[in-house]
């Protein structure tokens, strides 16, 4: 909660020292000094069973934080008794609608000495500062660490974000110019998954399930079988909304040539008042009705069994397309494969990783079929009724 003096302006710096999360700041900007790592700061602060700041585990990320940004532990000028505010400001993307933080002018930035704040005296500070620029982590403005080999641009991970861990459900990354490894055992340590896999033989098996396992025609034929059941059933209630709808608009055009005849034969002061207010209503539910109209379609045709040869002849091309000198050809070929995919679950099992590939049916549905959206009241396509009504995507393992 925020205090304000006898002026009206805000109290500033009204926070108390806590001796052990002091201390623990102390142990970090020590240790950190003497030549240890972040990373192992934080391997050694999790096995200790000690929270970070926001009561999870401690990253790596927790401790460089962003020097121009001033977060992360060893950027806190707090602990040497000053408090900054105003150091960065947050706007949305239009785009994405997401907060994005700039960084403000360092003149706009707010600055107040806090003597009875300090925890670390200045040779410390000092100490921690110099060791920073030995290493010279070059950092962006997202806060991300660009030495070693993420220096090099290279081209995006093909699964990122799709891939877990299954002993701790966390991502599966680069750990290197060439490995894929489990995100918290490399950069927590509260993770025993150490195994890793080259990530061009780890997107090869996929790609190659992919194209050879996936929809496999005798499987899909008994799934068409119930598809075809429950389509049957929307393309009945589609067809009805299609007539409700149109029926509706007939009977709507003689209801506004009635009021407006009611209207000019009217002697009534608040009659044509009552009456133009319903013309309106009836005016505004014509117009919604022709736009669902507009809109609407009968349903696409019903999947039939030979789809599954489609679309592995659509995976192929989509396949040979990664291979193109193109750039926006490769992009657009990976971003429609990843849409097949749900989630790849990595497990450690007999020396190696098992992986399991669970296909995304709306997606996988979207390459076979190209759909589009059924004449229905919740405008529902094929795509999002196969996701939605209890089919389970398929699962394979590698």
């Amino acid at each position: 909660m925020k205090k304000f003096d006898a002026g009206g302006e805000p109290i500033r710096g009204d926070r108390t020292i806590n001796e052990f999360q002091a201390g623990v700041i102390r142990r970090i900007f020590r240790d950190y000094s003497a030549g240890r790592s972040a990373k192992r700061i934080a391997f050694e602060l999790n096995k200790e069973g000690i929270s970070a700041p926001a009561g999870g585990e401690w990253g790596f990320s927790t401790i460089n934080g962003n020097p121009k940004r001033g977060n992360g532990i060893l950027n806190n000028e707090m602990y040497v008794g000053k408090l900054v505010w105003n150091r960065q400001r947050f706007i949305k993307d239009p785009d994405t609608g997401k907060r994005q933080a700039r960084i403000n002018p360092e003149e706009d930035w707010i600055t107040q000495d806090v003597p009875e704040l300090r925890i670390l005296d200045d040779e410390l500070w000092q100490a921690v500062k110099d060791r920073q620029k030995a290493v010279k982590l070059n950092r962006s403005d997202d806060g991300e660490t660009e030495n070693h080999f993420r220096e090099r641009r290279r081209p995006k991970y093909l699964f990122s974000g799709l891939t877990k861990c299954a002993c701790c459900g966390g991502g599966y990354s680069m750990i290197s110019a060439d490995l894929v490894g489990c995100s918290t055992a490399r950069n927590k340590g509260t993770c025993d998954n150490r195994r890793n896999i080259r990530r061009d033989q780890f997107e090869t098996r996929v790609l190659n399930a992919l194209r050879h396992h996936l929809m496999d025609p005798a499987l899909f034929k008994e799934f068409c079988e119930e598809f075809t059941r429950e389509m049957n059933r929307l393309r009945m209630e589609g067809r009805a909304s299609i007539d409700a709808a149109e029926a509706e608009i007939k009977r709507i055009d003689p209801e506004l040539d009635k009021l407006m005849k009611l209207i000019l034969a009217s002697d009534s002061d608040d009659a044509p008042t009552r009456m133009m207010k319903q013309m309106k209503e009836l005016e505004a539910r014509q117009k919604e009705l022709k736009a669902f109209l507009q809109d609407a379609q009968e349903p696409p045709p019903l999947l039939h069994p030979n789809m599954a040869h489609h679309y592995h002849a659509q995976v192929d091309e989509l396949y040979a397309a990664l291979q193109e000198d193109s750039e926006e050809k490769r992009m657009t070929a990976a971003d429609l494969i990843r849409s097949l995919v749900k989630e790849i679950i990595l497990t450690p099992a007999e020396g190696e990783l098992r992986v399991d590939v669970r296909g995304d049916l709306a997606g996988i549905l979207a390459i076979s079929l190209k759909s589009k959206r059924p004449a229905r009241g919740a405008g529902r396509s094929q795509v999002e009724m196969v996701a939605g009504a209890g089919f389970e995507p398929a699962t394979f393992r590698l």
